[in-house]
């Protein structure tokens, strides 16, 4: 998955990302609503590996505003559900293991390659998170209402919506970003994140 330019602001914009992918799975697990939009914002942002810039992955940074507010509560010490805490350490985890797997990482892109970059099919993305993320050993345990987590397109959504947590999380590594960062230079990255809740 190709980076491109860096840019100060595109760090925080891939936090956000990774935190809003984690508090979406949150929200779809425990059958709340979710809005359309910044759903189909993080699924366009899958089919980017790519790209021939950072900024073709984010077309549209206020669509961020909702995880970036969520990541600096948690960074504050705010109260945030101890499940989207958890998702998006995973998704950062699972980013990294990726990373160590490059017969994955190629037959991740491969796959990508045949999903419509403008409107991918949760089906589709869901396809390809089960055939490449899930094979890493390393699963996350969605928890939520259990009469909803038995439905299939609620599952579809869900995988969907970790394929993007694992791409933001991939990116903000690519960035620089790392899990310590989260612990050490929390004022930092709450500064970065005000731009993008702006």
């Amino acid at each position: 998955m190709t980076a491109g330019a860096t840019h100060p602001d595109y760090a925080a914009l891939a936090l956000a990302g990774i935190v809003q992918a984690a508090a979406l799975v949150h929200r779809t697990a425990n059958g709340e609503g979710v809005d359309d939009a910044l759903r189909r914002t993080l699924l366009c942002t899958i089919p980017t590996h790519r790209a021939g810039s950072i900024a073709e992955v984010f077309p549209e940074p206020a669509a961020y505003r909702y995880g970036a507010g969520i990541a600096m509560e948690a960074l504050g010490g705010r109260t945030t559900a101890p499940e989207i805490l958890r998702y998006t350490l995973q998704l950062i985890d699972l980013a990294g293991l990726l990373k160590g797997v490059p017969q994955i990482v190629e037959k991740l892109g491969g796959l990508l390659d045949t999903v419509d970059r403008d409107d991918p099919p949760e089906a589709d993305l869901a396809r390809i998170y089960q055939q490449t993320i899930s094979t890493l050993g390393k699963r996350i345990q969605v928890t939520g209402d259990p009469q909803v987590l038995g439905r299939e397109q609620t599952a579809e959504r869900i995988r969907a919506l970790l394929l993007a947590g694992v791409r933001m999380a991939w990116l903000w590594q690519q960035l620089g970003g790392r899990r310590w960062h989260l612990l050490f230079r929390r004022r930092q990255l709450g500064a970065a994140l005000q731009d993008v809740a702006r």
